[in-house]
């Protein structure tokens, strides 16, 4: 049987707001990951190599509901993680002891125990000395209700 849209817009409005998992009350954690890696809906938080030291570390998504929505120009359900506030920014600080080589972002829970996701870059960016930033991209989730059957 084929859903409706308004059946199909329901997913994303449920997945936002689930509390086993995006919505949780203990804010899920964005981190860097280190090593290469191939995407797949199988990957486990330990077979990925996060960054985890200061100032490198995970840093925290906003706690609760996340947001969703339709992309007009896709279709596309969106449900997008929110930032904190200044969003998933790094900064490499002073006296830095690089370099350290990113290939992506992994999103876990809080514990960094459970993955949700993750996102290869397309070039992996290296970081090699003092004061050096990153900011990772929206972080959100799409589904196609064309291929929901």
């Amino acid at each position: 049987m084929k859903p409706t849209k308004a059946l199909a817009n329901t997913i994303s409005t449920l997945l936002a707001a689930d509390t086993t998992i995006l919505a949780n009350a203990s804010a899920m954690k964005l981190a860097l990951i280190t090593q290469p890696f191939t995407e797949s809906l199988d990957r486990l938080a330990g077979d990925l190599t996060m960054a985890s030291a200061s100032p490198l570390a995970p840093v925290a998504a906003t706690a609760g509901a996340q947001e969703n929505g339709v992309d007009p120009v896709t279709g596309e359900l969106k449900v997008e993680v929110k930032p904190p506030a200044g969003g998933f920014r790094w900064e490499t600080g002073t006296g830095f002891s690089g370099p350290v080589t990113i290939y992506g972002y992994a999103l876990t829970n809080n514990a960094g125990s459970s993955l949700i996701g993750m996102q290869a870059l397309a070039d992996p960016i290296t970081l090699t000395g003092d004061n050096q930033s990153h900011t990772a991209p929206a972080i959100e989730f799409r589904i196609d209700p064309s291929k929901i059957n």
